[in-house]
C-alpha cells in the first residue's frame, strides 16, 4: 500500500510558479529508507516534506485563494505533479528541479478542452495558457428586485 505526502522545495509561501509534489511512497523497508533519506535532505535543504493529510488540504487551498485572487473556472492553481519515491530522491540527488520542472508537460485532451471551453484562454504561438485577470461582475440573488417586478420562483 502506498501512502500520500506533500513536498514542497522551497520553505517558503507559494507562489504562482511553485509546483507541488504528491509523493506515493510505499510501506516496502527499501521505499521506508529513501523516504527517511529524503526527510534529512528536505531538512538540510529547507524543503517541505510531510503527510498528506486535511491541513494540507486546508494550506493549498489557502494558498491558492491569496496567490490567484481572481481566477476563473478555467484557472486551476498550482501546478501540481504525482511522483514516485525513487523520481523524488534522484532529483534530490541531482538537484534537477529546474529541469524536470520545465519539461513537465501538459495533456493533450487538456488543452483541447480548454480551447473548446474558452478559446481566448489559449496563446497558441507561445503555446502557455493565458490566466484571466478579469473578475467576473457581482452576482445577484434571484430574490432581489430587478426593474419593476421581483422575479417569483416556483416550484411545482
Amino acid at each position: 500500500m502506498k501512502r500520500k505526502y506533500f513536498f514542497h522545495r522551497q520553505n517558503a509561501p507559494m507562489d504562482a510558479d511553485h509546483v507541488v509534489y504528491v509523493l506515493w511512497c510505499g510501506e516496502s523497508v527499501r521505499e521506508q529508507k529513501l523516504l527517511a533519506k529524503m526527510v534529512a535532505w528536505s531538512f538540510m535543504h529547507g524543503a517541505t516534506l510531510r503527510s498528506w493529510s486535511e491541513d494540507v488540504d486546508l494550506f493549498l487551498d489557502y494558498e491558492a485563494d491569496r496567490v490567484f485572487p481572481s481566477r476563473g473556472l478555467l484557472d486551476f492553481g498550482f501546478v501540481r505533479c504525482d511522483i514516485s519515491a525513487d523520481d523524488l530522491y534522484t532529483l534530490m540527488q541531482d538537484q534537477s528541479f529546474a529541469a524536470y520542472e520545465a519539461a513537465m508537460t501538459v495533456p493533450k485532451t487538456f488543452l483541447y478542452q480548454v480551447s473548446t471551453m474558452s478559446r481566448s484562454s489559449i496563446d497558441r504561438a507561445a503555446g502557455v495558457i493565458r490566466s484571466s485577470q478579469s473578475q467576473s461582475p457581482r452576482r445577484k440573488n434571484l430574490s432581489d428586485e430587478s426593474g419593476e417586478k421581483p422575479t417569483i420562483i416556483r416550484f411545482i
